[in-house]
């Protein structure tokens, strides 16, 4: 076992610059911010190398893919990494660049399943976690950062320093911890071995995740998902799967085929695109839903929007026909199905010429958080909405509209 620092081998640092589309410079907060941000956006956190690399190397002293291994995989194939190899391979990079950097360990969802890496520039230390990986840096001293996709706040903890999400949408873990005890380059790679246990979830399925400035971009168990900071949109990936993230992630086809031979490849769980908008609200979330509940609350909900020409109570909630304001012989039908027990509304809406579409109202907690959210299921699986931006921000911004609504219902939104 070597304590060596982990290093770039003979892999020339202008070549991965060069496909990080960033010039050399000296070391600088400016500099390392771009090189935090392009590596995040060009270089995926993905588990497919892992799982490939789990089966082809049996000795576990071998098993990390070390920055040397990391960086060539790059070039060759657009591969990224989890955790640990990203951060050895970062920290890797920014050394070769005149930059002072040591390791750090954290936790997630136990100690030690996490890393970063810790900068220090004159003017103070700064804390690079691509191995999350966050949407910036942050002061190893703790702070607040707002950026396009979540707001963070760091502060002092009795190891090191907390990290925990302020907005952006609900799912998977919105906070973490980042140890201030140092660790060898021995136990950095000890821990990183431990890694490959086959319980490991990053060996179980094919997961891919890239983070730009405005958008976090993830693929999982056949469905592709667009995060920005206040919605979610789910594009089920139905064929062809390989193909199509090699498309979207710039990763080799035969890479993402491999990998989906050794662990699976499940189809989606949905075969509609959804976009579901969020809204946090400080009330609890019964009372939230109690708004919009009753068939009067849902039309004082509508009022504004469209004129309820008709009404008519069922067994599972109410049936309404609406027309555009002043126009009563326009318009549809909606269905409003009550679901108090999940504190959900579900609504399907019929046209004259008989399409039909679904869409809801819900309520939901997360970490003591309250949600309002508001989904619209599209017709198809939508896959240009990967690409569309506009179109999708259109979509997610009219159902905004809703929440908003609902959270003036509530007493807590602008009058």
């Amino acid at each position: 076992m070597t304590s060596a620092p982990l290093d770039l081998g003979d892999v020339p640092a202008d070549e991965i610059l060069d496909a990080l589309e960033l010039a050399p410079e000296g070391p600088s907060l400016a500099f390392l911010e771009r090189l935090f941000h392009r590596f995040n956006a060009r270089v995926p956190f993905e588990t497919a190398s892992k799982i490939i690399r789990h089966a082809d190397v049996p000795d576990p002293a071998e098993k990390p893919r070390v920055p040397e291994v990391f960086w060539r995989d790059f070039l060759e194939s657009g591969t990224g990494g989890t955790c640990y190899p990203r951060v050895a391979a970062f920290d890797a990079l920014v050394s070769r660049l005149g930059f002072a950097t040591r390791k750090a360990l954290g936790r997630v969802e136990k100690d030690f399943d996490h890393a970063a890496l810790v900068v220090s520039l004159p003017e103070r230390e700064w804390i690079a976690d691509v191995g999350f990986p966050l949407p910036a840096l942050l002061p190893a001293g703790g702070g607040e950062i707002e950026t396009e996709t979540a707001t963070l706040s760091a502060s002092e903890s009795g190891r090191g320093l907390s990290v925990r999400f302020l907005s952006g949408v609900p799912g998977g873990p919105r906070r973490l911890e980042i140890f201030r005890e140092p660790v060898s380059e021995d136990e950095f790679l000890a821990l990183w071995r431990k890694t490959f246990h086959p319980d490991s979830k990053f060996l179980k399925n094919v997961s891919l995740y890239r983070r730009d400035a405005h958008r976090v971009l993830t693929f999982s168990r056949g469905e592709a998902r667009v995060d920005d900071l206040h919605s979610r949109t789910r594009i089920p990936l139905a064929v062809d799967r390989a193909r199509r993230l090699a498309e979207i992630f710039g990763i080799a086809e035969e890479v993402l085929g491999r990998a989906f031979s050794i662990a699976g490849d499940p189809d989606p769980e949905i075969g509609d695109a959804r976009i579901t908008a969020y809204l946090s609200v400080e009330i609890e979330p019964r009372r939230a839903f109690q708004a919009i509940a009753t068939a009067e609350g849902w039309r004082e909900l509508m009022s504004g929007v469209t004129d309820i020409v008709a009404l008519q109570r069922t067994g599972a909630g109410w049936r309404a026909r609406l027309a555009p304001p002043g126009v009563p012989d326009a318009g549809f039908e909606e269905e409003i199905a009550l679901d108090s027990d999940r504190l959900a509304l579900s609504i399907v809406r019929r046209y004259p010429d008989g399409a039909a579409a679904s869409s809801g109202y819900r309520v939901e907690s997360s970490e003591g958080e309250t949600y309002l959210v508001r989904e619209a299921i599209l017709s198809g699986p939508r896959e240009d909405l990967l690409k569309n931006d506009y179109a999708r921000g259109r979509l997610a911004g009219t159902l905004a509209v809703d929440l908003l609504a609902w959270a003036r219902l509530t007493g807590l939104g602008p009058e």
